[in-house]
């Protein structure tokens, strides 16, 4: 009995290691010879086999295969020499744009043989997608001869980058269609497409006990920093911030209005490790999140803040209002990481300094905190486990709703964590 298992053993991985070979030679095979997988292919078996009958059969045969190599010929040889007729530049109208906004592209052909050229089309570098990298992004019909050609279409990015994300090819298959002669376009200008982003207004604080890494401004009012204005009494004012002149005169309680905080540090924490997001292109919870983290980092770079954001793979500093080099850095951010790596340490809390801190990840994360926005990987999600989150979250984003709507309704409030020191 060992031996006869022994022999199936062995018969079994010599069956595995013939598939493995013969699936290995169809991939190669598959690649190298592609173009015999069309009407190239067909032709050259007809013609085949109209050999061999004319040589044993009928010298019919030899005529009809003849026939057919002469259009072979001429539907491989003609798109050949058309396309080393032609040099092409292509360029961006402008060096950025942002997600669902049209830019227009500008094409540059020149054809220096005095004959014209038919069938031109565009294929790759204006898709993230292998699938539909593949396809035509625009067609030509002509190219008069000794000539330079201007063309100019709209370009929509559905998802952020730099484009072309390949080099285009200018291809043709006129006459026949049996093969497809390529030629590199010169790229002249290259496309930033920056993350889709929503406005969000300015965290607003108050001042308690414990004193914070901010500074009084006059842009908001508060409790602390110089006397700026005066008011009516509110319930809850300090006594020492009543104006007694002022109360005096009007036979009312009025009282000083002073400067309020403003932040001046930001964190923002990244959780961009793909085995914490899920889906594809550009409705996916990775682009999701890089959405949020552009629009709240935008925002708070427009009050001054010091910004930092930390990813699994590094992180980005700014202590200007320098958003296109933000936009940029999250425009061109990859998250191939090595699943050894870990996500940046988060700068420890001290009592004497306090900044505010986003936290955005997926409800696959375990380190889900009071300042999290928390992206829900399944539209399908239960109430009870929505509910179950949002009670140790800042916020809950579901996918299939509004992005900017449920970001702006839940900024109204800072976080929970905040608040406590507040």
């Amino acid at each position: 009995m060992a031996r006869l298992r022994n022999i199936k053993e062995k018969i079994s991985s010599k069956v595995v290691q013939i598939k493995s070979a013969l699936g290995t030679f169809y991939r190669w095979t598959t690649h190298r010879f592609s173009f015999l997988h069309g009407p190239l292919g067909v032709l050259l078996l007809v013609a085949s086999v109209s050999l061999i009958y004319g040589l044993l059969v009928a010298p019919q045969g030899l005529v009809v295969s003849a026939s057919i190599f002469v259009v072979i010929l001429i539907g491989c040889i003609w798109p050949w020499i058309g396309i080393r007729s032609v040099s092409c530049q292509l360029k961006f109208a402008t060096p950025r744009t942002e997600e669902g906004k049209a830019v227009e592209v500008e094409l540059v052909i020149t054809n220096r043989w005095p004959w014209p050229i038919w069938g031109l089309a565009i294929e790759r570098g204006f898709s993230h997608s292998t699938e539909l990298d593949v396809l035509p992004v625009t067609a030509i019909s002509r190219i008069g001869g000794w000539s330079q050609s201007h063309f100019r279409w709209e370009f929509v990015p559905e998802i952020r980058g730099r484009y072309p994300v390949s080099r285009p090819q200018l291809v043709t298959e006129f006459p026949f269609g049996l093969w497809k002669a390529k030629r590199r376009i010169n790229v002249e200008s290259n496309l930033i497409v920056w993350p889709q982003r929503f406005s969000l207004p300015p965290v607003m604080l108050s001042c308690g006990e414990q004193s914070f890494s901010g500074q009084p401004s006059e842009s908001s009012t508060g409790n602390i920093g110089h006397r700026t204005a005066v008011r009516e009494y509110r319930r809850g004012d300090s006594v020492r911030q009543i104006h007694w002149t002022k109360t005096a005169l009007y036979d009312k309680l009025v009282s000083f209005e002073r400067e309020g905080f403003t932040l001046t540090e930001a964190t923002i924490v990244l959780d961009t490790h793909p085995s914490l997001h899920r889906g594809t292109g550009s409705q996916s919870t990775f682009e999701q999140s890089i959405r949020i983290a552009a629009s709240v980092s935008e925002s708070l770079l427009h009050q001054g803040v010091k910004l930092t954001i930390n990813t699994n793979t590094g992180k980005f500093e700014s202590e200007s209002r320098n958003s296109p080099a933000l936009l940029d850095w999250l425009a061109l951010f990859d998250n191939e990481v090595k699943p050894a790596q870990k996500l940046s340490e988060r700068s420890p809390r001290t009592p004497w300094k306090r900044s505010l801190r986003v936290h955005i990840t997926t409800d696959l994360s375990n380190s889900v905190e009071s300042d999290s926005i928390v992206i829900l990987t399944t539209p399908e999600s239960s109430k009870e486990a929505i509910s179950r989150v949002h009670s140790r979250c800042w916020m809950v984003v579901k996918r299939g709703v509004d992005l900017s709507s449920q970001i702006r309704n839940g900024w109204q409030s800072v976080p929970r964590s905040l608040q406590r020191a507040i």
